[in-house]
């Protein structure tokens, strides 16, 4: 139904800068696009439109969550251990189950619902190296009706026996999914997976790549999480100059490609970064959760490098992007602080709220569809109580800018009214 929603109206404008309209109003046509976001009562324009008005409530773009792992999510807040040995007693064990197609499905479910609840509207996900399994998350995304890029975790060396693949046999199937989810103009996508450089062969690697570009395929890996898996590469691919340069010589790199963590990168990692136009995905939460280190934002922010926002489920133990931007400004303060403020100024409301949605939003190539609350874009946002958020419920601490805070800080699923993809309440 085209609707007219009346509320205050927070937007991304730039990724330093945020657009605020206070009322603002937000029209949305039956088709579920967004016809118009202005400061004046557009009603007599649009007659036959529904009003809602939400004077009291905010609207802001649905979320958008750059990195998660669908399968880790039963055991997320589990950890006590760094990276390496954290994948061998948790993921991996768990990862296995996931050869059964009824567990799967029951997982995924509750997956993409509880990332609804948390005002996520967008994912890249990772699955399994089960193609069954990735089978039921992109039914179980279809039903749930997020957007989402999915991809069948990719391993064919250096891993347990129950989740190693052949080379071919991972290719084969990613070509088959692909023929059958990949739809780059509807809600669900193919995003090729390999999981990281320790558990892939240069000729899978090279594989991915070359579906990539023959398919326009986004892909998704990890890259530079932490000390030990750094020492590790380096010494799998001694010809390599670095871990950013092994996934460069292999054709990884891209506009389309997707780096989680990138916590221990030198110059010249982040200048082949930023030539490729490839996006690191910071996951504040999963960085400091197992120990990896923290991600310098602010230098890499001055560099020009693409960044987006990820929960890591279950690295990162919430699947709330409102967690992850808390954490990304926090993990900055903290860097700064103990840096003498050689680090750079600490991240802003405003930059967080940018990397949780439209930076996710171009991270993934969706810019010019969600992200942020303009004409022509679908309407994906969210309606929040923000008075909620308030231990005394109306209070004097109201403008936009303590909303946000507030928001950032206290806020989580109690506090969403309403989560709206394209134009629906899903």
């Amino acid at each position: 139904m085209a609707s007219i929603y009346k509320a205050l109206i927070i937007t991304p404008k730039t990724p330093t800068r945020l657009e605020i309209l206070n009322p603002g109003y937000l029209v949305v046509s039956k088709e579920g696009s967004i016809e118009e976001v202005t400061k004046r009562d557009p009603r007599r324009r649009y007659k036959n439109h529904r009003f809602v008005d939400h004077s009291d409530k905010l609207i802001i773009p649905g979320l958008v969550d750059s990195h998660n792992h669908l399968p880790q999510y039963a055991f997320a807040g589990i950890g006590g251990k760094e990276l390496l040995s954290w994948l061998k007693t948790y993921t991996f064990p768990r990862e296995t189950l996931f050869k059964d197609s009824t567990l799967a499905t029951e997982a995924a479910k509750v997956f993409f619902k509880d990332l609804i609840k948390n005002g996520t509207t967008t994912t890249a996900t990772y699955v399994t190296i089960h193609k069954g399994a990735t089978e039921a998350a992109f039914m179980a995304a279809k039903k749930a009706k997020i957007r989402a890029l999915i991809g069948k975790v990719m391993m064919d060396r250096r891993s347990p026996r129950a989740l190693s693949e052949k080379t071919a046999t991972s290719l084969a199937e990613a070509q088959e999914l692909i023929d059958r989810w990949h739809d780059p103009e509807g809600r669900l996508q193919y995003i090729l997976t390999p999981r990281f450089a320790l558990s892939c062969s240069a000729e899978l690697m090279e594989g991915v790549a070359r579906l990539a570009r023959e398919k326009n395929l986004p892909i998704q890996t990890h890259l530079s999480e932490n000390l030990n898996e750094i020492a590790a590469v380096k010494k799998l691919f001694p010809k390599a100059q670095s871990y950013t340069d092994l996934y460069n010589r292999l054709g990884l790199l891209g506009s389309k490609t997707l780096m989680a963590h990138g916590v221990h990168l030198s110059p010249a990692e982040l200048k082949l970064l930023k030539k490729t136009q490839t996006t690191i995905v910071h996951c504040p939460t999963s960085n400091r959760f197992l120990m990896s280190g923290t991600m310098p934002f602010r230098s890499y922010q001055k560099l020009g490098v693409k960044m987006a926002l990820g929960s890591d489920v279950a690295g990162g133990y919430s699947l709330s992007l409102f967690n992850e931007m808390r954490e990304a400004i926090e993990s900055s303060k903290s860097l700064a602080v103990s840096t003498d403020g050689k680090s750079g100024a600490p991240m802003t409301l405003a930059e967080a709220v940018y990397l949780a949605t439209l930076g996710g939003a171009r991270a993934v190539g969706l810019g010019e569809k969600v992200g942020s609350l303009h004409k022509g874009k679908n309407a994906d946002f969210l309606v929040i109580d923000y008075r909620r958020l308030s231990p005394m419920g109306a209070d004097d601490y109201e403008k936009p800018e303590q909303i946000l805070s507030r928001l950032i800080y206290r806020g989580g699923p109690e506090v969403i009214t309403g989560v709206f993809i394209g134009g629906e309440k899903v």
